[in-house]
């Protein structure tokens, strides 16, 4: 008879094979361009997209075109 360690165990074994097989998949070649869904020059697209229009995630500040706002001292 299995008690909660024994089951703990088991789903911890079964979550990492299942990152494992995850991790072992290929990884896209990208190339440089510019990025069609926003526009930007990214240095890795693939699909024609940047990593932030492939995930949905938002583009830091800093990654917008033109150079960085000057601070005032």
């Amino acid at each position: 008879m299995a008690d909660e360690a024994d089951l703990a165990a088991e789903i911890e074994a079964e979550h990492l094979a299942r990152g494992i097989a995850a991790a072992r998949q290929p990884i896209p070649e990208g190339k440089a361009g510019e990025c069609d869904g926003c526009g930007e020059d990214m240095g890795r697209l693939v699909n024609g997209k940047c990593g932030y229009c492939r995930d949905g995630r938002r583009r830091p500040p800093a990654m917008f075109r033109g150079p960085p706002p000057e601070q005032d001292a």
